[in-house]
Order: C-alpha cells, then sequence, then structure tokens
C-alpha cells in the first residue's frame, strides 16, 4: 500500500507504513491527524518541503524485500 495520498495543497500520510520512528515522530509534530486513533496525518505542503529528505524516507518498503 502506497502511504502518500497528494491533495493538491496538502498530504494525507500513513504513519503506520513509514518505517522510521524518528520520521513517524515528525510526521506526528508538523502534521494534523486525520481522525483519534487513525493512522493517517495530513501535512501541509509548505510544511513538509521545508524537510528536503522527508519524502524519500517516507517512501521507504516497511519490509524490505528478502534477496
Amino acid at each position: 500500500m502506497i502511504p502518500i495520498i497528494d491533495l493538491s495543497s496538502e498530504l494525507l500520510i500513513d504513519r503506520s507504513q513509514v518505517r522510521n520512528p524518528y520520521v513517524r515522530l515528525l510526521l506526528s509534530a508538523i502534521g494534523q491527524e486525520v481522525a483519534k486513533g487513525s493512522p493517517w496525518v495530513a501535512v501541509d505542503k509548505r510544511a513538509a518541503s521545508q524537510y528536503e529528505s522527508l519524502l524519500p524516507l517516507i517512501d521507504e518498503p516497511l519490509h524490505p524485500a528478502a534477496a
């Protein structure tokens, strides 16, 4: 499942699919929880753009493929 949905002015990101715990914490800090108890957060694109390396870290696979 892709953890990012682009809504034009903001991004919906599924924190449960993000592998790095520090990135999950950052998303919690800069985003707004969509619903209580939901892993989805809404992050303004301008806020996300302040962290240049954020999107590649979000897109890392949760379970890397076995070699």
